[in-house]
């Protein structure tokens, strides 16, 4: 659950829910910066799908005591997660092998560096899973490579990109965004000549994006739910969000 902080209530949008807007963006994306067409519909099924593994968690969420605060896919206890981090890999993985690795990659790129002994062996499953995937689909050679080289950066600034959407306010000044996204986004590619990709709110229905990777203007939306603090009180986190309503949160990429 993406989860941020109001004063009277708690945005909170399900990860599946920010997976397909991720892959809105990724079909969106400027044919001419596609250096590689083969697989590409199997690449934005990965990012739509992404984060498939948290639907089930999604449904209900927990809240965390410790900090009085409902659990977001930040601070959600590592062992669930990984189990379902498998599991939405396996589900994607069974609809295209292709996405399935892209996936794997992803998560993967995650936990480098994580101590957590069950971190660490997540990430020796998935190696293998990875290996098996680069044997089945021929990926050894040196040109099959450089589509995952490609394609892999895509998936992680969509990623990024639809989480600046989702967790914080439309409108949000440049001064007063999360460190993540003040700088600019991580990922380059050949288009931007070496320059990151900076996101800015211009008001509360566009965000501007510089150098500019789609086709053309994007009008992009994701469900959210405004969660009242009032109704957590009283009748506790689960029977609170179940009880309020769907918004859709609608932005322009210009």
């Amino acid at each position: 659950m993406i989860i941020y902080e109001r004063e009277h209530d708690w945005v909170m949008i399900p990860q599946h829910h920010h997976g397909l807007l991720s892959g809105d963006i990724s079909r969106q994306w400027n044919s001419a910066y596609i250096k590689e067409t083969e697989r590409w519909s199997e690449v934005t099924f990965a990012i739509a799908q992404h984060d498939r593994g948290w639907t089930d968690l999604d449904e209900t969420p927990f809240w965390n005591d410790r900090v009085k605060a409902p659990y977001s896919f930040i601070d959600f206890p590592l062992v669930p997660r990984l189990t379902f981090y498998k599991k939405g890999i396996d589900e994607v993985e069974r609809q295209s092998p292709y996405a399935g690795l892209l996936c794997s990659l992803h998560y993967c790129f995650f936990l480098v560096g994580a101590k957590e002994m069950d971190a660490i062996e997540f990430s020796r499953q998935e190696n293998a899973r990875q290996h098996r995937l680069m044997e089945q689909l021929n990926l050894f050679g040196a040109h099959k490579e450089d589509l995952l080289n490609i394609h892999l950066p895509i998936i992680q600034f969509c990623d990024a990109l639809s989480l600046y959407l989702c967790m914080q306010e439309p409108g949000t000044p440049k001064t007063e965004e999360l460190p993540w996204f003040k700088d600019g986004f991580r990922e380059n590619f050949p288009f931007t000549d070496g320059h990151k990709i900076i996101a800015k709110w211009i008001n509360l229905e566009q965000v501007s994006l510089r150098p500019f990777p789609l086709s053309s203007p994007a009008v992009v939306s994701v469900k959210v739910r405004e969660v009242k603090k009032e109704n957590i009180r009283q009748r506790g986190i689960a029977e609170a969000y179940r009880g309020t309503e769907w918004k859709e949160r609608t932005c322009t990429l210009i």
